[in-house]
């Protein structure tokens, strides 16, 4: 069977079209982006070539893809992009305004993510507040992607308001007009799951966790009602959240604390768990506060239909079209973006939606998001400021995959004496 390889390229070169400047990124557009110094990665199928692209100025990207149009989000800086790609080159065309946040120097102030559906661009961001005086939380707004210079519409806010150190998180995913959205858990303690943090200055030991529409939830939301509706609970720090029509599931994938790492998929009325209960353990103690999370077990809560331990920090998640650059042997799969070990995970899913195989895939970097252009090759957004784009690069791999490593006492740069009886003849397989 034909192996692909993955070519990634970790340079570029820059050539601008002097038309028009951004005074917030320096940045004059079109700005025309391609790549150098391209390598390979071989997979059990493809062997994948990456070509990746620097953004100028950006540090973690986001992306978001409706047809031939891309878009692209510096998350920390709150910029966002629209762009174009055409075979190897990466275009930026234009800066598009983003709502202003409550607090312009709030330290939490970021991008979180987005993802288009037929006319409209939903991105979700996060207002910080570093005094009570104003709300913090997560935002979602509507463009109207014909009329990307119209003043966006609020679509969600976040309840209840949240103040001082928070680390706020979320993902979008839509199921025709209901738009869902998922926010990590960033009011009880990242390790013990003890409720209140005890920096908090919005709750006081002893208070009951309140009533949210995002703090380790997914919330629905009717986008012709505008309704808001709660869909499940017990999430920690969520990684990606997807719809997969044909499957008719939405799956979501949560960051556990050490090891835990989840592929959930999320039922109305469900609660998964967390602070409760971890199929991990806190980062440095073997035993978790005896108020904290129980560990190693889901307990009487929902399980999850998949783990990973050690973690892999799973980020977004992707299912690979029918049609285009990967579908004679990935169609239907899904790709786990993730943010250790600098890779991707391909998940073979089974007629009853459980994981036959879940296959990494190095990339080299951090994946924060990811996504298919329209000729079907993988778009990633990464946390050093690039874009990644992955395609087929045609080439046969080795036949073995991956290569059987060599025994140390055959390897002679860790064996000082090796006994020349022993040795196995090179051409030996």
């Amino acid at each position: 069977m034909k192996k692909i390889a993955w070519t990634v390229i970790v340079g570029l070169t820059l050539a601008g079209m002097y038309a028009s400047q951004s005074s917030a990124t320096g940045v004059v557009f079109p700005l025309s982006v391609t790549p150098t110094l391209s390598f390979q990665q071989e997979t059990n199928f493809y062997v994948v070539k990456v070509d990746p692209f620097v953004i100028p100025g950006a540090s973690t990207v986001i992306t978001a893809v409706s047809g031939t149009k891309v878009f692209l989000g510096d998350r920390p800086t709150r910029t966002l992009y629209l762009a174009s790609v055409v075979k190897k080159t990466l275009t930026l065309i234009r800066t598009i305004k983003v709502p202003d946040p409550t607090q312009p120097y709030a330290k939490n102030n970021a991008l979180l993510d987005m993802i288009t559906s037929g006319e409209h661009l939903y991105l979700a961001v996060a207002d910080g507040a570093d005094s009570t005086f104003v709300c913090g939380g997560a935002r979602i707004y509507d463009y109207k992607i014909s009329r990307l210079d119209a003043k966006p519409i609020l679509l969600f806010k976040s309840t209840p308001c949240g103040h001082g150190d928070l680390f706020y998180d979320a993902r979008l995913a839509i199921k025709g007009s209901t738009l869902y959205i998922a926010g990590g858990n960033s009011i009880v303690d990242n390790v013990t799951g003890i409720f209140p943090l005890t920096t908090s200055i919005d709750y006081a030991p002893g208070e009951k966790f309140p009533a949210t529409n995002y703090y380790g939830s997914v919330t629905a939301i009717d986008l012709n009602t505008k309704k808001i509706s709660p869909m499940a609970v017990g999430l920690r720090h969520l990684g990606g959240l997807l719809w997969d029509a044909s499957r008719k599931v939405l799956w979501e994938s949560d960051n556990g604390p050490r090891g835990g790492d989840e592929l959930n998929i999320i039922l109305k009325g469900k609660n998964y768990g967390w602070p409760n209960v971890t199929l991990g353990r806190p980062y440095d103690q073997l035993v978790a506060p005896a108020n904290g999370v129980k560990i190693n077990t889901n307990g009487k809560y929902q399980a999850s239909i998949y783990g990973w331990t050690p973690s892999i920090s799973p980020s977004t998640i992707r299912k690979v079209p029918t049609t285009g650059e990967f579908s004679k042997y990935w169609a239907g799969d899904l790709i786990v973006g993730s943010l250790k070990g600098n890779q991707l995970r391909r998940l073979r899913i089974s007629p009853t939606n459980t994981v036959l195989y879940d296959e990494p895939i190095p990339v080299g970097d951090r994946i924060r998001t990811l996504d298919f252009l329209a000729d079907g090759r993988l778009l990633l957004g990464t946390d050093t400021g690039r874009i990644m784009i992955v395609s087929d690069s045609g080439v046969s791999g080795t036949g073995r995959y991956p290569k059987d490593p060599t025994p140390p006492e055959l390897n002679p740069s860790t064996s000082a004496t090796p006994s020349t009886s022993a040795t196995a003849s090179p051409s030996a397989s």
